[in-house]
């Protein structure tokens, strides 16, 4: 990924970050949230997954790694420590999937990988539109009794 200076119309798009090895599902979701008018930026591994997170703070991360899961939830942990945005986690059907522990880790939501791309899109972009008007993550509250 380089670090360019977005134009004026790529600033009000939704940045989407998708770390997969699918290089078939990657053009398949590319094409879908260009078509939504969403930026959409890939990477093929954590680590890179990571640096690009950090670097351009997307509002949406759709993470769809087979790895083992300490390093999946150590890689959830990351991301959340570095962005606000929505990560969801792509997790294949036959893992049995701790979705607790995966929430803890900063997951927003886990979802089966092989739910439509289609029915992915629309969970997605209900994310995005949640993004703008919930509190950010790393902004404390103030409660009045």
């Amino acid at each position: 990924m380089t670090a360019n200076k977005l134009s004026p119309n790529e600033s009000d798009m939704n940045t989407v970050l998708i770390i997969s090895q699918d290089e078939d599902m990657l053009r398949v979701w590319h094409s879908l949230f260009e078509q939504r008018n969403c930026l959409v930026i890939s990477e093929t591994d954590s680590n890179n997954g990571k640096t690009t997170a950090s670097l351009i703070a997307p509002k949406l991360i759709i993470i769809d790694l087979d790895l083992p899961e300490n390093e999946l939830l150590k890689l959830c942990r990351d991301l959340r420590s570095t962005t606000n945005g929505t990560l969801l986690l792509m997790n294949t059907g036959y893992k049995n999937v701790n979705v607790l522990e995966y929430h803890r880790a900063g997951v927003d939501e886990t979802i089966t990988s092989n739910i439509s791309p289609m029915a992915l899109l629309v969970k997605s972009l209900a994310w995005l539109a949640r993004h703008d008007w919930i509190v950010p993550r790393r902004q404390s509250t103030q409660v009045w009794a």
